[in-house]
């Protein structure tokens, strides 16, 4: 497992350490999404504020899921570009 301090100092220049961070991110944001998508059946606790407290918190799920998914694709994606060109200077073939 890998430790905090090690993704913050270290995350950026291996790119083996990025894929389960970006993992990690992709499956939070569909947990949050699949929330957001029950929110209106599940919401009891927040229906005596009114409804557009509930449309905000569903919103707020919603947006926050897709940041999420966003940044792991955007992690992922600089990973694999990462390795590739490693393994173009070094003269193999990438593993796919």
């Amino acid at each position: 497992m890998l430790s905090r301090t090690y993704l913050l100092k270290n995350g950026q220049s291996s790119s083996k350490a990025r894929i389960p961070v970006a993992m990690v991110l992709l499956t939070v944001g569909l947990m949050l999404l699949g929330v957001s998508v029950a929110w209106s059946s599940f919401s009891y606790p927040l229906e005596h504020l009114g409804r557009e407290w509930n449309d905000f918190a569903r919103g707020f799920l919603v947006g926050l899921a897709i940041a999420m998914e966003i940044g792991a694709l955007v992690i992922a994606l600089s990973a694999v570009a990462a390795a590739k060109r490693d393994a173009s200077e070094s003269g193999r073939a990438p593993r796919p």
